[in-house]
């Protein structure tokens, strides 16, 4: 549980500093409009 919460803070919240201060989700946000992992429950 407490892995499981990590890793949503860390994938689509936290910034990332190797790719522009942004969350590694934004990356497939921006690669695709059809990408059923960017949407966020």
């Amino acid at each position: 549980q407490m892995l499981a919460k990590w890793q949503h803070h860390y994938n689509w919240h936290r910034p990332h500093q190797g790719i522009g201060g942004v969350p590694p989700i934004s990356r497939l946000n921006a690669a695709s409009d059809n990408n059923v992992l960017t949407l966020h429950s």
